[in-house]
């Protein structure tokens, strides 16, 4: 496998410095770096814990459970303070505004229920895609959606956080 990517890269650095007329000894160098790159990214991400996967699935139906039940505390402690949610409308929202409905309990949500949840592990940076099926009334109008999310996930002093999530409402 090593020695397929380095000559690919090298392939293609040959091909560029052709068309550009570049100095073989630096595109060498530059096809070196990247597959230091490469094997680095491979390393980090084999040294995630094997528990953190289910670590994030955890935090994930913790999370939603908070919003079900209106525990401002639970979100706060797990979203960044940098925390964006691109929501089904591409409306950007914040922690605050998490904090905000939470304490005003509107919406207020019968069912928050992650599930078919997949973690994508990358040291201390995780990505898990999954569904979230909510049941509740905003402003006094019942409502019923599923929704596929995707929510990144770093880990700071030891803590896994949510920095950005996005959802994109699916058809019943």
């Amino acid at each position: 496998m090593d020695a397929l990517v380095r000559r690919m890269l090298t392939m293609h650095a040959v091909a560029f410095a052709r068309r550009e007329s570049v100095d073989m000894d630096v595109m060498n160098r530059l096809g070196h770096a990247s597959l230091m790159f490469l094997v680095l990214g491979v390393v980090q991400a084999m040294a995630a814990s094997p528990n953190d996967e289910q670590t994030l699935i955890q935090i994930e139906n913790r999370l939603s459970e908070a919003f079900r039940t209106g525990d401002v505390e639970t979100v706060a402690r797990i979203e960044d303070e940098g925390y964006t949610l691109t929501n089904s409308r591409a409306l950007v929202s914040h922690r605050a505004d998490d904090i905000a409905e939470l304490k005003a309990r509107d919406p207020r949500y019968d069912e928050f229920r992650t599930h078919d949840m997949k973690v994508r592990l990358y040291g201390d940076t995780a990505i898990v895609i999954g569904i979230v099926s909510l049941k509740g009334t905003p402003g006094g109008k019942p409502f019923d959606a599923d929704m596929r999310f995707t929510d990144t996930f770093v880990r700071r002093d030891g803590e896994w956080r949510i920095v950005p999530a996005q959802v994109t409402k699916l058809e019943k």
